[in-house]
């Protein structure tokens, strides 16, 4: 497989009103077996609930983790943190940003927007936290904030449901709903979040997000009696357990060798339902048949970008998505799948380096 750049490093954005539970989220993604060298900067780095036993190395508001991740404060102009973070000798492979209760993330997400970063970091997600039960007891001022956060949010993490009654869930989703009427939301007590749904990186092998959530949340097959006419489509159920909660998640793949067309992979995408939160693969584009192209969707954010020569691997398309529990029609996906296929020929188009939108 041939070696992709490190740069644009993606990065998520964690928002979410004061209290809300956006440390606890940060904790479960920092413990979680993700495998990857993650930089996480915080305000509040006290906060952050660090086993000792793994800290390897202090550098003044740096800690080093031996499980790869650096943990540090920001201090100043945040920009100014992540370009000495992407400056080491060793950058990391992914950038999570937890921002102040009350500040705006979209403010903190278009400074990564501007022309001169883009090259180098990619905004992968906004991930905006909600306690299901604090939202409806927010004063004026804070609650006009809090639905700030959520509108621009790509998945909206519901937070505490443990903690709420079933009526004030109901409350909160249809406050949510008048807000973001298309977003995708999880529902998690204790911030526990399957880490598949919000990070992908690594050698953007579509096959190892569900080989990784095989491993940290159990999915195991639930459709050998269907029968599909791409043998190479499966699906898998994921249930992800915390305390006496269990979310049920379906992940579903597909595979082909046809180059696909992108005004039609871009249209098909624009439109998934909200019941898919996240979607991961590499694409052999007609457009541009030499290059691979890789697939990268999180909530509402999608973004296509071109990647290394194929080389001597063969140019084939594998796509993985992961959505709720019966969010997934197989057939339907497949169908506009196979309607992206290029039959005849197209001439090579000039395509810009990178793709992206925003789904609604």
């Amino acid at each position: 497989m041939t070696i992709l750049h490190p740069f644009p490093i993606p990065m998520t954005i964690i928002s979410g009103f004061l209290g809300a539970g956006k440390t606890t989220v940060l904790n479960h993604i920092l413990h979680s077996n993700h495998g990857l060298k993650i930089a996480v900067l915080v305000n509040d780095f006290g906060a952050i609930n660090i086993d000792t036993q793994l800290v390897v190395g202090i550098e003044g508001e740096m800690v080093n983790l031996a499980n790869g991740c650096i943990c540090c404060t920001i201090r100043g102009d945040l920009l100014q943190a992540v370009v000495n973070l992407v400056r080491r000798d060793d950058p990391p492979q992914y950038i999570i940003i937890e921002t102040s209760g009350v500040s705006d993330p979209i403010a903190v997400a278009n400074t990564f927007f501007m022309p001169e970063v883009k090259p180098v970091i990619r905004v992968d997600s906004i991930l905006v936290v909600v306690d299901s039960e604090q939202l409806l007891n927010l004063t004026e001022d804070n609650y006009d904030v809090a639905i700030d956060q959520i509108d621009v949010a790509d998945i909206i993490v519901l937070n505490k449901i443990d903690m709420a009654t079933p009526e004030q869930l109901d409350k909160t989703r249809h406050i949510i709903r008048q807000i973001a009427p298309d977003a995708r939301i999880l529902e998690v007590s204790h911030g526990k979040i399957p880490v598949e749904l919000v990070i992908g990186v690594g050698n953007f092998a579509p096959e190892k997000l569900v080989k990784r959530a095989e491993k940290d949340i159990h999915i195991h097959g639930v459709d050998e009696d269907h029968d599909h006419h791409n043998h190479d489509d499966h699906e898998h159920v994921a249930h992800h357990h915390h305390d006496d909660h269990t979310k049920v998640f379906s992940t579903w793949s597909w595979m082909t060798d046809k180059p696909l067309i992108l005004s039609k992979v871009r249209d098909m995408f624009e439109k998934l339902p909200n019941t898919i939160y996240r979607a991961k693969g590499v694409i052999h584009l007609a457009d541009v048949p030499h290059r691979m192209v890789v697939l990268q969707l999180v909530g509402r954010r999608a973004n296509l970008t071109l990647a290394g020569e194929w080389g001597d691997d063969t140019p084939r398309t594998q796509i993985v998505m992961i959505g709720s529990h019966g969010g997934i029609d197989n057939a339907l996906l497949q169908a506009q799948l196979e309607a992206c296929v290029l039959e005849g020929s197209l001439a090579d188009a000039n395509i810009p380096d990178r793709t992206e939108w925003m789904r609604y």
